[in-house]
């Protein structure tokens, strides 16, 4: 299931990407690399996927030696010096809003099982093994309830976070739209543009200036930890937000004013 549940998330996402139209789901399906689907899908949650499964592994190792859990897996073997370094990678690599968020859910859990802990468990739960990840017979409802909501959460931000491949500002016929190139075969290029209107074949002649852009400005909440303690080498402040190219909607293009004219407002 575990190895499964990325694929049908990723079938999801192109469900919910082609809003339901047949021949958009057609063309997205035909053109899309899995492996690129899985990577754009899920390389945002890297540094995510890297602390977990550096507290799973510790977790799993501590209750493997008090002889809490009936059959290990593969994360128990890893040593606490080795979970530990992919922990700390994950958290210097992690964006400073899922740093946040990690500490909150942190707290969450706590109070959760402090609180479940006083409260006297349901008689369903009287037969639960133990939690190697939080010990002792939990989690609770709350906990459980806590742990589900997460997952959505998750789930709703893979799904809703828009196209894994790299946002272009293409002029076709004078006038510049946000696409994404989807597959070229010979001169035959297939964009889907974002403003709607489904797959769409053109000719590379067809295509007068292509440049690629970002979708969304990059602030500090979404830049990593480590970033804002060291500079890195290489910066992207230059790359241009996709809404400053596009031409306005009625598909005219503003020529430049004339020398000493007034810009237009």
């Amino acid at each position: 299931m575990s190895a499964a549940f990325p694929a049908i998330l990723a079938g999801v996402r192109l469900f919910v990407l082609a809003d339901g139209d047949d021949a958009t789901m057609k063309a997205l399906a035909q053109h899309t690399s899995m492996q690129a689907l899985l990577i754009g899908s899920y390389l945002t949650f890297l540094p995510l996927i890297l602390i977990l499964a550096a507290a799973l592994a510790l977790t799993e190792r501590r209750a493997a030696m008090r002889g809490a859990v009936a059959q290990t897996t593969a994360l128990s073997s890893v040593p606490p010096p080795a979970a530990l370094m992919i922990a700390a990678v994950g958290v210097v690599t992690a964006p400073l809003y899922l740093v946040v968020l990690l500490v909150v859910v942190v707290l969450l859990l706590v109070a959760a099982m402090t609180v479940g802990r006083r409260w006297p468990q349901p008689a369903w739960a009287a037969n639960r093994p133990p939690s190697p990840l939080l010990g002792g017979r939990v989690p609770t409802v709350w906990v459980d309830g806590l742990t589900a909501l997460i997952g959505l959460t998750l789930a709703a931000v893979v799904l809703l976070q828009g196209m894994w491949l790299p946002a272009s500002a293409v002029t076709v016929e004078g006038r510049t739209r946000v696409a994404y190139l989807l597959g070229k075969e010979d001169d035959l290029e297939t964009v889907l543009f974002r403003d709607g209107g489904g797959p769409r074949q053109l000719t590379s002649d067809q295509i007068t200036q292509r440049r690629i852009c970002s979708e969304r400005e990059t602030g500090v909440w979404s830049r990593p930890l480590l970033s804002l303690l060291v500079k890195p080498g290489i910066t992207t402040s230059d790359v241009p937000l996709c809404r400053d190219l596009v031409t306005p909607g009625d598909g005219v293009v503003r020529s430049a004013p004339a020398a000493g004219a007034a810009a237009p407002r």
